[in-house]
């Protein structure tokens, strides 16, 4: 069988040059915890999930944290965990501010499949590499996604309609 049939065709992609915050607006506006980046052209650049969303505010909210204590001294315990939560908030805002591009991990591999490919490739690339969904592209174009969900209700034999 192949990815095809498994496919989610509606696809919900995310533009690398996209705000973080609008990414994630719309991500939960579906209900769904990731989605194919593509460049301005339409191609293939990344993946983005809630997972790395969440992994770039704690790492620049440590990095914040680490300088304020390096930098300043305060009278109390208040004092401080009042300085961390304003620091937190300005670099949750920056965070959401910026482009998708910049919160994507360098070194991400990503994964995709070609519409002919079988779902047993599907359901190996996913257990072998802990990835949840991968596009379907041609021509570098993203056509559709198959996810896990997508494979579990096809083995249950329903769709994501029914």
């Amino acid at each position: 069988m192949s990815v095809e049939t498994a496919m989610t065709r509606d696809v919900v992609t995310v533009r690398s040059t996209e705000k973080v915050k609008d990414a994630w607006l719309s991500l939960m506006r579906r209900g769904i915890t990731g989605a194919p980046v593509v460049d301005d052209s339409g191609m293939l650049v990344g993946i983005l999930s809630m997972t790395d969303i969440n992994r770039a505010i704690v790492e620049r909210v440590d990095k914040a944290k680490a300088l304020c204590q390096a930098t300043m001294k305060f009278p109390d315990k208040a004092a401080e965990e009042k300085e961390e939560m304003r620091e937190m908030a300005v670099v949750m805002r920056a965070i959401t501010e910026c482009a998708v591009a910049s919160i994507l991990p360098k070194d991400q591999k990503v994964f995709s499949l070609g519409p002919f490919d079988s779902l047993e490739r599907a359901i190996k690339i996913m257990a072998e590499h802990a990835v949840n969904r991968l596009p379907v592209v041609k021509d570098g174009r993203v056509i559709g996604i198959v996810t896990r969900q997508d494979i579990i209700l096809l083995v249950a034999g329903r769709s994501r309609m029914g």
